[in-house]
């Protein structure tokens, strides 16, 4: 959830952890600070975002930082990283959660320590100033771990010139500079600096001083350092307001992108499906909707997949075994509620992924990369399209359609453009529409309902509005109850026949005011949507409402790259 960066040595090393800082402040905005290095340590840190927080970021040899997204503890000064030891000699950032904190600390009170803020991140610099004392920096992080319950992910700034780093069940990556070295919880934090990363393991312990070492139960080890073909121009605003504005206006060519898959890895994502006893597909947030419609494409291929979000599937981990197949879909590769389900499971893993380079797409058994490119936005856009053009693109490949399905996934992304201008007048008409509301719904069936969950998802996300979304057929099981005059009811009409236009039309008998989505108008609705006939509608269908609930926010005034309380990388459970 929270957002590390440290630099070791070069030219403008706190500048640099302070920029990038800023690139990782979509993991989280509650407070920031850095640590630097001269001839002490010097620690600023405050509450808000980036450029807020930290008012004056000085100069040294090294630095580290960290963006935070508060678990425990309240958003205060104080709780702010990073945290130091009784000395002030060693400064640590931390991203995850340190179960058994409140025992460690008492313990630590016992022996003398003395404690600045209500974070399970303090522990950590005092047991490491504590296995200082008579070991070697190695074995203190070693040691550290051990005592350590939960996920974490760990930079260290220490006043001897050293930099530690260490993770369990939180990523870590170090960028190889010509003469710098970066560790950051993303590559997005360096890109600009350098393409050249390596990604850390769980368990792996790393020392940067003269030279870079990485250890892994007490033994050096050697890791991949591999080439990040990303351009560091995507993950600028590139003149748009914001990053979600951007992300939006992209998929034209995201989509493009996704369907330009290698056809030996299709080919292979396929065997993996024909061969799996059963085939499981699950994921969390924005990506479990897609890979609801990745369920249906494979029954419409003639499969007969399960589907269940994450932190669900868990629960039933132990019915999954090796002759199984789960399809694990992320945008970052690295939410804690997905790598914890599938770590419980023995069945083969394909997933579909963004991140290149991430947990899951390390640990699989393969991968196919979606393609879209660094995604700042805490609301998913660009990757939720180009995960549903990879889930689609394999289905028609199972069905022996790959040049025809791909011909035809590429002529859908030629629509975008014309989508978002054929709606501009009416979805800004919505938007100021939908500011004065307090609830709205969404109602789809068959393809329909994943659209309008996801829809719903936008909206609340970024407005604050309550929104819901469900399938067409539950509405007069209940939620009809909610309905009353000037209640907005969004119906998506191309994939629910009669019956959805039925059951839009028995809210507008309860007041609501409609807004259909669809090729043709139809009589009754107050606004409608127009999207054009295409094979695959139904990745067009969700591109107005991302605009939808991004001009919704501006209208309300909130900041959509930065909705309250939320975080783009989930990394803790």
């Amino acid at each position: 959830m929270c957002g590390i960066v440290a630099v070791k040595k070069g030219s403008r090393a706190t500048e640099k952890a302070f920029e990038g800082l800023k690139n990782l402040e979509y993991r989280g905005y509650d407070s920031a600070g850095i640590a630097r290095l001269d001839d002490q340590i010097h620690v600023k840190k405050g509450t808000g975002e980036v450029e807020d927080a930290i008012k004056e970021i000085g100069s040294g040899e090294s630095a580290i930082g960290h963006t935070r997204w508060a678990t425990h503890g309240g958003v205060t000064d104080d709780n702010a990283h990073p945290h130091t030891d009784c000395e002030g000699k060693i400064a640590v950032a931390h991203n995850g959660i340190i179960n058994n904190h409140e025992q460690l600390k008492e313990e630590l009170k016992g022996r003398g320590h003395t404690f600045r803020s209500e974070t399970d991140t303090e522990v950590i610099p005092h047991l490491i100033e504590e296995f200082l004392e008579e070991n070697t920096l190695q074995e203190a992080a070693h040691k550290t771990m051990e005592k350590l319950e939960g996920s974490f992910a760990v930079t260290c700034l220490l006043e001897s010139g050293d930099i530690l780093a260490f993770r369990k069940d939180s990523p870590l990556v170090i960028g190889m500079g010509e003469d710098q070295k970066f560790i950051a919880s993303d590559f997005t934090a360096f890109l600009e600096h350098t393409k050249k990363a390596m990604f850390l393991e769980d368990g792996d312990v790393a020392i940067l001083n003269g030279d870079l070492k990485v250890f892994n139960e007490r033994k050096q080890v050697d890791r991949e350092i591999k080439e990040i073909d990303w351009n560091a121009g995507e993950a600028t605003k590139a003149g748009h307001s914001h990053y979600m504005q951007k992300e939006i206006r992209e998929q034209k060519s995201t989509i493009k992108r996704a369907a330009f898959q290698d056809k030996k890895d299709l080919d292979k994502a396929v065997d993996m499906i024909e061969e799996a006893e059963n085939i499981y597909l699950t994921a969390c947030g924005t990506a479990s909707y897609a890979a609801e419609l990745g369920a249906k494409y494979l029954r419409d291929a003639g499969y007969k997949p399960i589907v269940e979000q994450a932190h669900e599937l868990e629960y039933r981990a132990d019915e999954i075994t090796e002759d199984d197949l789960v399809i694990a879909v992320s945008q970052s590769g690295e939410t804690a509620d997905l790598l914890s389900a599938l770590d419980k499971t023995e069945a083969s893993q394909l997933a579909i992924v963004n991140v290149v380079g991430s947990t899951l797409a390390r640990e699989s058994d393969h991968k196919i990369y979606v393609n879209a490119g660094p995604e700042i936005g805490v609301a998913s856009t660009k990757a939720f399209t180009a995960q549903l053009t990879a889930l689609k693109l394999i289905s028609y490949v199972a069905k022996g359609e790959t040049d025809a399905g791909r011909s035809s996934l590429i002529k859908t992304a030629e629509k975008v453009d014309e989508v978002l201008k054929t709606n501009e007048s009416e979805i800004n008409e919505l938007a100021k529409y939908l500011a004065e509301k307090d609830d709205a719904y969404f109602i789809g069936r068959n393809l329909g309902r994943e659209l309008a969950l996801e829809s719903a998802l936008k909206l609340k996300e970024l407005s604050y509005i309550h929104a819901e979304g469900f399938a067409g057929g539950e509405f007069k099981h209940g939620t009809l109850a909610l309905i009353e005059d000037g209640v907005p009811v969004f119906a998506f009409l191309e994939h629910g026949g009669e019956e959805i236009k039925s059951n839009a039309i028995e809210a507008r008998s309860r007041g609501a005011d409609l807004i259909g989505v669809g090729t043709e108008p139809v009589n009754g609705f107050e606004h409608f949507i127009k999207v054009p006939e295409d094979e695959n509608r139904e990745i067009l269908e969700v591109i107005p409402f991302q605009e939808l609930a991004y001009l919704t926010a501006l209208e309300k005034q909130n900041n959509p790259d930065k909705p309250r309380n939320l975080a783009k990388s989930v990394t803790v459970k």
